[in-house]
C-alpha cells in the first residue's frame, strides 16, 4: 500500500464538478483520509456537490476577475493548502496568476503561462511538436470557411478521411470526420457517434456566422491503436509516463484501454514535455498511421478523466501531483505500474439534494 500522507491538506478543485471524470479524480484523493476536498462548478446541480466534502457555486473562468476574486475567497474562508484544476478553460488565467497566487500561499497545481498556451492550441502544440522533429499528423489551420475548403481540398488529393477540431477546446466538442463519400447503408449500421460527412456537407453546417471565432486544425484521420498519456512532470522533467490504449469511446470519453508500456511513445512523451517545461498532472493522446508510428493529436496540461485507471494499476497520480505540490514526496514509482492490465469505466448515480 502507498505510504500515507503524515498531513492534513484541504484541496480546491475549482471548477469541473459535473465533468465525466470528476468523480473517479476525487475517488482517489480520497484514498488519502487526512485529505479534505472542496469543488466548484458554474452549475448548482453538479452531481459532484454530492461527493465532496464542501461545493461552491463559481463564476466561469472566462471572467478572470470575478474568477479569481472567488478563488481568493474560497481559499482564504477554507484554509485551502493547493488549487487542483482539472478542467482545460481555467487553465490559461491560473496559469497567467500562478506566481502572484504562490505570493498569497495559495499553490496551484499547473504549467506556467508560455507552456499552457501552447499545449492548450493543437495548431500550436502541433508546430511545436514538428520543430521538435516529434511525428504528427499532416495539418493546416483554418481561421474562415474559404480556408477550410481550400485545406480539406488540398489535403483529400493524397486520398483517405480527414477529421477536424477546433484549436482550442477539449473532449469532443468540435470534433468531426470528413470523408471522400458517404458509404451507403453506413449510418444504420454504426452506433451513435460523430457522423462522418463530405465536405459540401459540413460547408453547410460550417458556413455560420461567427463559426470561425476559433480556429478549426485540419488533419489526417489516422487508421491505427489511440492512446491516451497520463504523465506527472516537475520542471520539465517526467516523473511518471504511463500510455493507455483507448479501445472503446463514448463521447470521446474513454470506457476501456489496456496500459502499455510502449517505449517509443514514452520518449516522445518525456521530450515534448522536457522541451514544453511542463509541470504537474499531464495528458497527451496520440494515434498510430498505417506504419505503427504514433502521431501527436493534442496536449491536455491537467489531470485527464481516465486517470483514475491509473490507481487499478499502482499509480494514484493525483495523489502524487498533490504530494509533489506539497513538497511532501512521491509515495511509488514507475516500478509499481502493473503494465498490460485492462480497465473499464462505468457509471453511477447519487441524490444531489
Amino acid at each position: 500500500m502507498p505510504e500515507e500522507s503524515n498531513h492534513a491538506i484541504t484541496i480546491f478543485i475549482p471548477s469541473g464538478a459535473g465533468a465525466p471524470g470528476f468523480a473517479g479524480i476525487l475517488r482517489c484523493l480520497q484514498e488519502e483520509p487526512r485529505w479534505r476536498v472542496l469543488v466548484g462548478d458554474t452549475n448548482a446541480d453538479a452531481y459532484g456537490k454530492a461527493l465532496a466534502d464542501g461545493f461552491f457555486l463559481m463564476p466561469s473562468s472566462g471572467d478572470d476577475a470575478a474568477y479569481l476574486a472567488a478563488i481568493r475567497r474560497v481559499c482564504m474562508e477554507e484554509s485551502v493548502d493547493v488549487i487542483l484544476p482539472i478542467t482545460t478553460r481555467e487553465l490559461g488565467v491560473l496559469s497567467r496568476h500562478k506566481d502572484a497566487l504562490a505570493g498569497e500561499g495559495i499553490r496551484v497545481i499547473v504549467s506556467g503561462s508560455t507552456s499552457i498556451d501552447i499545449a492548450n492550441d493543437k495548431g500550436k502544440s502541433a508546430d511545436f511538436a514538428q520543430k521538435l522533429g516529434l511525428p504528427v499528423p499532416e495539418f493546416k489551420v483554418a481561421r474562415d470557411l474559404e480556408e477550410f475548403q481550400t485545406g480539406v481540398s488540398e489535403m483529400q488529393v493524397a486520398g483517405g478521411s480527414l477529421c477536424f477540431k477546433p484549436v482550442l477546446g477539449n473532449g469532443s466538442r468540435g470534433f468531426g470526420i470528413i470523408v471522400n463519400e458517404i458509404v451507403p447503408g453506413e449510418f444504420l449500421q454504426a452506433k451513435a457517434g460523430v457522423l462522418p460527412m463530405t465536405l459540401e456537407e459540413w460547408s453547410k453546417r460550417l458556413g455560420v456566422e461567427g463559426l470561425f471565432d476559433v480556429p478549426l486544425m485540419i488533419c489526417d484521420f489516422l487508421p491505427g491503436i489511440e492512446y491516451s498519456v497520463d504523465m506527472l512532470c516537475s520542471g520539465g522533467k517526467t516523473l511518471f509516463c504511463i500510455p493507455r490504449t483507448r479501445d472503446k469511446m463514448i463521447g470521446g470519453i474513454s470506457v476501456a484501454g489496456r496500459l502499455d508500456r510502449n517505449f517509443g511513445l514514452i520518449a516522445f512523451c518525456i521530450q515534448l514535455a522536457q522541451a514544453l517545461e511542463l509541470d504537474g498532472p499531464i495528458g497527451m493522446q496520440w494515434r498510430e498511421d498505417a506504419e505503427g508510428t504514433p502521431r501527436l493529436l493534442e496536449i491536455n496540461p491537467r489531470l485527464q478523466g481516465t486517470t483514475s485507471a491509473l490507481a487499478l494499476a499502482g499509480i494514484n497520480l493525483p495523489v502524487q501531483a498533490v504530494r509533489l505540490a506539497m513538497g511532501e514526496g512521491l509515495s511509488c514509482g514507475s516500478a509499481d505500474v502493473a503494465w498490460g492490465n485492462r480497465f473499464v469505466r462505468f457509471w453511477d448515480e447519487r441524490v444531489t439534494e
